[in-house]
């Protein structure tokens, strides 16, 4: 099966292979990227973001984004993986960097981002390969298709009036000053957002900590905001700016820094090397043996 999605809609195609408890890999290209989604007898079971296209939905770059590795961390991983050719939540898992409880959270969250991603797609082609899939070891319970397109289609309702109540450029987030509230009495979401603020300013950052998509996390931001429990404002570019300059001035002055200290040290040794020189040389020798022959 395979054609283009202008002919046959991303939700119908879904429906589709859903509806006939399809097995199989269905690709989906559009707007400069390629998705795989892995389906077992029509329920989703994993999905193969575009790496270079869309690295940030990456499980690794996740994890980062949210606070549970380090990009150096990350990197470490990724050289294991490459070497023993095994899934990185694997990896992340036996090391005690994730429960795996949380990592089928986070790959739940990889699918959705990836599934609401693809559904703004209006122009591409599509193919689905039919084969047998075992569902991975993360995935307790298969994702429901057909449940999954229902709530990515509300988001495609929603987003544009969502999106329209918060500053158009970037903005950061912040709790009010004084406020208490308990958190038990907030939605589920809401909560999560709650908590994840104390994380950073950054709500992008605020929501991969929250595990939510970007969707998911302005709707839940925006119940917070109007409830009067958080203050969202714009970043400012000139402080952007400024914030770039000292960290250049800091790596500048760092640099400057160093060359002097290899300069010096080399001048050290040039030094070092002629004292010998004439510390050594017959006249020295000589004039040395004189001074220690008067003082006998």
């Amino acid at each position: 099966m395979q054609g283009k999605i202008a002919d046959f809609g991303i939700p119908e195609i879904f429906q589709l292979v859903t509806s006939q408890q399809k097995s199989g890999a269905l690709t989906i290209r559009g707007d400069e990227r390629e998705t795989i989604f892995l389906f077992s007898d029509g329920m989703i079971v994993d999905v193969q973001p575009d790496r270079q296209k869309a690295p940030s939905t990456l499980i690794g770059n996740m994890l980062v984004d949210a606070g549970y590795l380090t990009a150096e961390e990350l990197r470490q991983i990724l050289s294991v993986q490459e070497k023993e050719k095994r899934k990185i939540g694997e990896i992340l898992v036996e090391r005690g960097k994730i429960s795996r409880e949380k990592l089928a959270e986070y790959l739940y969250l990889q699918v959705k981002d990836s599934l609401y991603f693809t559904l703004r797609i209006k122009e591409g082609d599509y193919r689905f390969e039919v084969f047998a899939v075992r569902p991975p070891a993360w995935m307790a319970t298969p994702i429901r298709g057909d449940r999954l397109l229902m709530e990515g289609m509300q988001f495609l309702d929603e987003y544009a009036w969502i999106r329209e109540k918060f500053p158009p450029e970037r903005f950061k987030v912040v709790r009010k000053w004084g406020v208490k509230i308990d958190p038990m009495v907030l939605p589920p979401q809401e909560r999560v957002v709650w908590g994840a603020v104390y994380f950073s300013s950054d709500p992008y950052q605020v929501f991969r900590k929250a595990c939510l998509t970007w969707h998911e996390g302005l709707k839940a931001l925006w119940g917070l905001w109007d409830r009067g429990l958080v203050e969202i404002s714009p970043v400012d570019s000139e402080t952007q700016d400024t914030g770039r300059a000292v960290r250049e001035d800091m790596a500048r002055r760092f640099s400057i820094g160093c060359v002097r200290a290899a300069i010096w040290s080399l001048a050290a040794i040039v030094a070092g090397f002629w004292v010998y020189r004439i510390l050594l040389s017959p006249p020295a020798r000589h004039l040395l043996a004189g001074w220690a022959e008067f003082y006998r």
